[in-house]
């Protein structure tokens, strides 16, 4: 039984945010879901792997957990990887774990007038500056605007707490300590119901941690692909 590996990006970024990890992972088959937020696009060989291991990003971890509803070519997940993942973002009460609904609200107000200035203060803030789009970039050549701030803002109601009750369906969660995206109270609540899944932690690379410490990431994914093979 062969399996691969199925990458999802989160908001703001594109495929090419897993290049480190999937150069420290050269021996399954890959396919790469991209939001088409900068003109890429997706990459999906399902026919290379028996089975098919999901791997997520922040919200790209939501979105790989409900691809296989929405895409009917899609397979069905041996398993799914959340890298600084989330079952809700926003804290659906003042006293709960989660970002404040008006930060993101603001948010998306703003990226209407000014998405360079959203998406670059986004992606410092994850420790991702590298993604940050130049000043002179052509948003209207290249950008597909409507789709990241309809993305932003699906992040403020969003809650697929419900897809971890899918039978069967093991997790590993992979988060770290420093990350101020995704803070380490707000991963406590998200994987606490989950039967099924496992948490753990590194003290640093905050929500950058796939593209920090890609070897420690891989270390850790092949041990838990290699425990769902024999399991």
């Amino acid at each position: 039984m062969s399996i691969g590996l199925a990458f999802f990006h989160g908001w703001g970024l594109s495929g090419t945010f897993w290049s480190p990890l999937r150069a420290a992972l050269p021996d399954y088959p890959h396919a790469v879901i991209d939001r088409g937020y900068f003109g890429g696009t997706s990459t999906t060989p399902w026919h290379l792997a028996d089975q098919w291991v999901a791997i997520g990003h922040s919200k790209g971890w939501a979105d790989a957990l409900l691809y296989p509803t929405l895409q009917k070519d899609a397979p069905t997940w041996r398993a799914t990887i959340s890298l600084c993942g989330f079952t809700h973002f926003c804290a659906r009460h003042p006293e709960d774990a989660g970002q404040a609904r008006r930060v993101v609200e603001r948010m998306v107000k703003v990226f209407s007038k000014a998405p360079h200035e959203v998406l670059s203060d986004f992606l410092t803030r994850c420790e991702l500056q590298a993604f940050s789009p130049s000043p002179e970039a052509d948003t209207s050549a290249v950008w597909d605007l409507t789709h990241l701030q309809s993305d932003l803002a699906a992040l403020i109601d969003m809650d697929v707490s419900e897809g971890l009750k899918q039978p069967r369906l093991r997790h590993l969660a992979l988060a770290a300590q420093d990350d101020v995206i995704v803070s380490p109270a707000l991963s406590e609540a998200n994987w606490a119901n989950a039967p099924e899944a496992e948490l753990v932690w590194h003290p640093t690379g905050g929500h950058a941690l796939g593209h920090a410490h890609p070897d420690w990431c891989a270390l850790q994914i092949r041990r838990f692909v290699n425990g769902l093979a024999h399991g």
